[in-house]
C-alpha cells in the first residue's frame, strides 16, 4: 500500500529524514542523560568537600574541649569566628551521656545558634564508639561524631559532637552547575546537530550524484554509470552496469535478430520466387520452404531471448541438412549451374540446434555459391576433440587483410554483389554460441576462399 503524500510522517520516507528524526530522538535523550550523571557526579563531589570541610570542624572544636570534674568547657573564641557570629551558618554543639540508659544533655552550643528560628535538634541515637554520619534536611547539612573521653580520675565520659553547616553555599554552587552545564549541553547539542547535518549532507552526495548519473544515462551514448563511490555504494553501482549491459545486449540481439531474421528469410523467399515464375510449379517444395520459413521466425524470435550456450541438444545429422541446403542453393543460383561436392560421412552427428546449423551452413554455402564461379565443396569430419567442416569454392578468395573483416556485421568484401553483409556475422554469432572458431583461408583443391569451422566436443558431451 502506498504512503499517502499529506501523511504526517512523509519525511520519514527518505534517508535524510530519518536520519534527522533518528537524531532528534537520540541526541535530546544522550544529552539528558549525561547532564544527569554529570549532576550527580557534581553533587557526590560538593557532598564529599561538606564532608571534609565538617570532618575538620570537628578536629577544631575537639582540639579547643577541655573535660574537668566531669564538665565541659570550651573557649569563647574558637579558632572559627563563624562559631560566634550569630546566623553565620556554621553551629556546633557537643553533649554528653548520662544515666543508665544514656540521654543525650548539651553541654555547650555554639553562639552563632543563639537567635535561630529552630533550635539545633540533639540527637537521640544510641551511643557508638566512633560512630560518624553526614546527614542533611532542607536547610542544613549534619554531621555527628561519637567519642569517649577519660576525666581525671579515668572514668570513661561518652561524648557526641555535632556541627551543623547550611546549605546556602551548596544551593548556590549547584544552582550555579546547572545552569552553565545545561546551558553548555544545550549549545552543544546544537553544534553536534549541525555538525551531524553537514556529515549527513557530506555522506548522501554520492548517492546524489548516482541519481544524477541515472537520470543522465539515457542522453549518454554509452549507458554506464562511471567514477568512484564509497565501498557501500559500489556494489549497486556494479549491480547496476550489470543490468544496464545485460539491456543493451538484448536491446542489441534484438537487432541482429531481426537483421538475422530478414537475411535467413531471403533464400526461402527466392526459391519460392523462383518457382512461382515456373509454368510447373514444385508444390512440395514450396511447402517445403514456406516450413522453414516459420522455424526460421519461431527459431529467431527464441534466440532473441534465450542464450544459446547454456542449452543441451540432441545429436544431429551433417550430411542430411548439407544436402537440403545444396539442393536449395541450386535453385537460387541455378544460372551458375553449381557442382555441389559433399563428403560427409553418414554417421558425422554433433549435439546442435538444427535452426543453428542450418543457419550457420546455409550462410557459409550461400556466400560459396555467390562468390564461387562453379564449384562449392562441403566437408566435415570428427576429430579428436572437434567437429572440423569446410565449405570452399573457386571464386577469388578473400584477402588476408580482409579475412577479420568480413566476419563482422555489416561488412562485405566485395561491394559490388548484392547483400548486407550479414550472412557471414550470423555464422560467427551461431559458432560463438557453441565455443567454436571459424578461420578463413585459401582452399588448396579450388583456390577460393575455404571457411573452416571448429565446434568442440567437450563441452556438449
Amino acid at each position: 500500500m502506498s504512503r499517502r503524500p499529506d501523511s504526517p510522517f512523509g519525511f520519514l520516507n527518505s534517508l535524510r529524514g530519518r536520519l534527522i528524526a533518528a537524531s532528534l530522538l537520540t541526541l535530546p535523550l544522550f544529552t539528558g542523560a549525561s547532564g544527569l550523571l554529570l549532576e550527580r557526579a557534581f553533587k557526590d563531589s560538593l557532598i564529599a568537600g561538606e564532608l571534609e570541610q565538617l570532618q575538620s570542624q570537628f578536629y577544631v572544636l575537639l582540639g579547643a574541649a577541655e573535660l574537668q570534674d566531669g564538665e565541659l568547657y570550651m573557649p569563647e573564641q574558637l579558632p572559627d569566628p563563624r562559631y560566634s557570629n550569630i546566623n553565620s551558618g556554621l553551629y556546633g554543639q557537643i553533649a554528653i551521656a548520662t544515666g543508665g540508659e544514656p540521654v543525650w544533655q548539651v553541654q555547650w552550643q555554639s553562639g552563632s545558634a543563639r537567635l535561630l528560628d529552630q533550635p539545633l535538634p540533639v540527637s537521640k541515637a544510641p551511643y557508638r564508639l566512633n560512630y560518624k554520619r553526614l546527614s542533611s534536611d532542607k536547610k542544613l547539612f549534619r554531621f555527628t561524631r561519637d567519642l569517649q573521653w577519660l576525666d581525671a580520675d579515668d572514668r570513661p565520659i561518652s561524648l557526641r559532637v555535632e556541627i551543623f553547616h547550611s546549605r546556602d553555599s551548596y544551593k548556590q554552587q549547584l544552582k550555579t552547575y546547572r545552569q552553565q552545564l545545561w546551558y553548555g549541553l544545550a549549545l552543544l547539542s546544537m553544534g553536534l546537530l549541525l555538525i551531524q547535518l553537514a556529515i549527513l549532507a557530506w555522506g548522501l552526495r554520492p548517492l546524489r550524484r548516482l541519481t544524477r548519473q541515472i537520470r543522465r544515462l539515457p542522453g549518454t551514448p554509452r549507458q554506464r554509470l562511471s567514477g568512484r563511490y564509497p565501498d557501500e555504494i559500489r556494489p549497486l553501482t556494479d549491480s547496476l552496469n550489470d543490468l544496464l549491459g545485460s539491456e543493451q545486449q538484448q536491446r542489441e540481439r534484438y537487432k541482429n535478430t531481426l537483421g538475422d531474421l530478414a537475411h535467413s528469410l531471403k533464400t526461402p523467399l527466392a526459391i519460392l520466387q523462383g518457382e512461382v515464375q515456373q509454368q510447373q510449379q514444385n508444390l512440395p517444395l514450396m511447402r517445403e520452404q514456406l516450413e522453414r520459413m516459420g522455424a526460421i521466425i519461431r527459431h529467431q524470435l527464441q534466440r532473441a531471448v534465450l542464450q544459446t550456450d547454456q542449452k543441451r541438444h540432441s545429436d544431429i545429422d551433417i550430411a542430411p541438412i548439407a544436402e537440403r541446403l545444396c539442393a536449395a542453393m541450386s535453385k537460387v543460383y541455378r544460372d551458375k549451374n553449381i557442382h555441389f561436392d559433399i563428403d560427409i560421412l553418414a554417421n558425422t552427428r554433433y549435439p546442435i540446434e538444427s535452426q543453428d546449423l542450418f543457419e550457420m551452413l546455409g550462410n557459409l554455402i550461400e556466400n560459396a555459391c555467390k562468390y564461387g564461379q562453379d564449384q562449392v565443396t562441403i566437408r566435415a569430419a570428427t576429430l579428436a576433440e572437434s567437429l572440423l567442416i569446410t565449405v570452399a569454392d573457386n571464386g577469388p578468395g578473400v584477402a588476408s587483410e580482409q579475412r577479420h573483416t568480413i566476419l563482422q556485421r555489416g561488412a562485405r568484401a566485395d561491394t559490388a554483389q548484392p547483400g548486407q553483409g550479414i550472412g557471414l556475422a550470423v555464422a560467427t554469432d551461431i559458432i560463438s554460441a557453441y565455443r567454436g572458431s571459424l578461420d578463413i583461408t585459401r582452399s588448396k583443391s579450388l583456390g577460393g576462399a575455404e571457411f573452416q569451422v571448429r565446434l568442440p566436443l567437450t563441452n556438449h558431451q
